[in-house]
């Protein structure tokens, strides 16, 4: 399964890692973690996000998961690219 990923910031200022895949949002929300060193936000029909608690549980979790990391105009093309497939 392949994972992408956005890094960015939370309103309080928390490193935090939006995820997509081709396999649907459903795989993007299943991915394991440590309650301890992230947070999630799922909300319907948005792509899930995973916030860092602990310093470093954001690289760890990435890591993890094999996540590729994109940046903003990479991410933007590869979302199209995908289309409608990472919100099923």
């Amino acid at each position: 399964m392949s994972l992408f990923g956005l890094k960015g910031y939370s309103h309080g200022a928390t490193n935090l890692v939006t995820v997509m895949s081709p396999d649907g949002i459903a795989a993007a929300k299943a991915l394991n973690f440590d309650p301890d060193e992230i947070r999630t936000e799922f909300y319907p029909d948005i792509l899930p996000q995973y916030h860092e608690k602990r310093a470093g549980g954001l690289e760890r979790f990435i890591a993890q998961h094999d996540i590729i990391i994109l940046e903003f105009k990479a991410w933007t093309a590869r979302k199209t690219e995908l289309g409608e497939a990472v919100y099923r």
